[in-house]
């Protein structure tokens, strides 16, 4: 038989394959130039320092604070690009479908959400707030090893 729902969830919500979904949209790259930013980037680095993660010259460009400066979170590339991850973790929410398949797999449709960590929340507007904002859907596909329930993708 096909997992009951809390078994779903409590295998997906354990997983490592949650943690690697869409782990690149807990991260955030900007151009250390101020001269190179879009606008919306530049938005979002006065946000990063009106919250004293970032420090901004008056031309515009980019530099670590002394906050920022010792976290392993904010990463100065050579190539000009500062990127900083994690902004947030996943939290899990509910499992809304469990589906056995033909092929001896079953489907497990569920939400998550994003929780902001205290870099994150320095968003308040913009496209890292928007995704932190909404409520997210994921889908994963489960198989049976012949002893448990394993996950093949998380999508």
């Amino acid at each position: 038989p096909p997992p009951s729902a809390q078994q779903a969830r409590e295998l997906i919500a354990n997983s490592g394959e949650l943690g690697e979904y869409e782990f690149t949209n807990a991260s955030f790259t900007t151009p250390t130039s101020g001269a190179t930013m879009s606008e919306p980037v530049r938005q979002s680095v006065k946000e990063l320092a009106a919250a004293g993660w970032l420090a901004l010259d008056p031309t515009g460009d980019v530099g670590l604070t002394e906050k920022s400066r010792n976290d392993k979170r904010f990463l100065l590339r050579s190539n000009g690009l500062l990127d900083i991850v994690p902004l947030a973790k996943k939290e899990m929410g509910d499992v809304t479908a469990v589906r056995a398949s033909p092929d001896n797999t079953v489907t497990v449709d569920f939400t998550w959400r994003w929780v902001a960590n205290e870099v994150g929340t320095a968003f308040k507007t913009g496209l890292v707030h928007d995704r932190f904002a909404a409520p997210q859907d994921g889908r994963a596909t489960l198989m049976w090893d012949g002893t448990s329930w394993t996950i093949l993708k998380i999508e």
